[in-house]
């Protein structure tokens, strides 16, 4: 009997401390699971911090060919849209009305048979819209590779006066365009840091693919009041048409809390003229930016952006008649504008800015479209 009853309390205390093994081991597993992964967070908040001290803050969202990252298979990649306003017009640095437009400039046609002595078409509005995928990639310590593919669309509001001359309006028509615009690629040479990455120069090198369409055509009001399709004006069509080169150079510094720097950038044709006749003429742009890290998340930037570009070179037969846009002397000049931007990181490596840029000083060549603002929004992801 005593046997009986103690067999029997051995296989309770048996029955019962059994399940609290696995039990016991679920919960260290739990222990050790959780662990690791403290252990792996802790790690990669060491390295984005380890990482944004050799990176600049977040820039502008208007400017590219600035982040290089340090280590080979790092990168960022993202997508940038922006929108591009003009309303009236301007002449050299005046803004001047459609009426002094139409009965003042000449048409460089005159001459040639139909053509009156002034231009009787003008843009009384322009929207232009371009949104591109972008990626940057880093070979080694020194280089990395870049390159984005826009899609644009194009916008203009034109008014037609009536006969070879005088004041009267026949009305206002939509013409546009869309598609693939000039593909660009190239790298990134990271020229030069100081020890504690607080000053930097990069170099941009790079080659835009003449991809983009130069033959984009739509219906247009005539000055005999008559509709007809025919070649879009030179700055509504899709690219260039010719293979450019472009060069950047690019200085940035920060402390913890101030960033600031600087970068050059010229787009050259690289060929005399494209298979229409013509190329844009050569282009030269200056950035400096400066901007401030209210906290990690949030940097507030200020920038001042200024371009000059020559006319058009050459000519296309078939964009002709007395538009303001079919003349290539009305293309270029000089450009200053103020961009006021924000960035916000709202996770570790993803970064969203939005930029304003309005025009300070305008001096175009001829008569052209007057820039009124433009808005510029990405999205950024790291990945390294």
């Amino acid at each position: 009997m005593t046997f009986t009853k103690t067999l029997l309390a051995a296989g309770c205390a048996l029955a019962v401390a059994l399940p609290a093994v696995p039990a016991a081991q679920a919960v260290e597993d739990d222990e050790q699971s959780a662990f690791e992964k403290r252990r792996a967070l802790a790690q990669k908040i060491r390295k984005l911090r380890t990482l944004r001290r050799r990176l600049p803050h977040p820039v502008p969202s208007g400017l590219f060919g600035i982040y290089a990252f340090p280590e080979a298979g790092q990168g960022v990649m993202g997508i940038n849209a922006q929108h591009h306003e003009f309303d009236g017009l301007i002449q050299g640095s005046d803004s001047v009305s459609a009426e002094t437009v139409v009965t003042t400039v000449p048409n460089r046609f005159f001459g040639d048979p139909l053509q009156p002595p002034t231009l009787r078409v003008v843009p009384t509005h322009v929207e232009a819209d371009v949104i591109f995928p972008f990626a940057n990639f880093a070979v080694n310590d020194r280089f990395a590779l870049v390159g984005l593919v826009p899609l644009v669309r194009k916008k203009t509001t034109l008014e037609t006066f009536a006969g070879p001359t005088g004041t009267t309006s026949l009305g206002t028509n939509t013409v546009e365009s869309q598609g693939l615009g000039d593909i660009k690629f190239g790298t990134i040479i990271k020229a030069f840091h100081s020890e504690d990455y607080r000053h930097n120069v990069l170099i941009d090198l790079g080659l835009s693919a003449p991809t983009g369409s130069i033959t984009e055509e739509d219906v247009q009001l005539t000055p005999m009041n008559t509709r007809v399709k025919r070649r879009l004006a030179y700055g509504m069509h899709l690219g260039t048409g010719t293979w450019d080169g472009f060069f950047g150079l690019v200085y940035w510094g920060k402390t913890d809390e101030w960033g600031w720097g600087a970068q050059y950038l010229a787009t050259i044709p690289l060929e005399s003229e494209n298979s229409e006749g013509w190329r844009f003429g050569d282009k030269h742009e200056l950035s400096v930016w400066g901007s401030y890290s209210w906290n990690p998340d949030w940097v507030a930037s200020v920038r001042i952006r200024g371009e000059t570009q020559d006319e058009i070179h050459g000519m296309d037969p078939e964009i002709y008649g007395p538009g303001l846009g079919a003349d290539p002397d009305n293309y270029g000049g000089q450009r200053i504008e103020l961009g006021l931007g924000i960035n916000w990181m709202p996770v570790p490596a993803n970064n969203l800015s939005l930029e304003l840029l309005l025009p300070l000083h305008q001096n175009r060549n001829g008569v052209q479209a007057e820039h009124d603002f433009s808005l510029a929004f990405s999205w950024r992801t790291g990945f390294f």
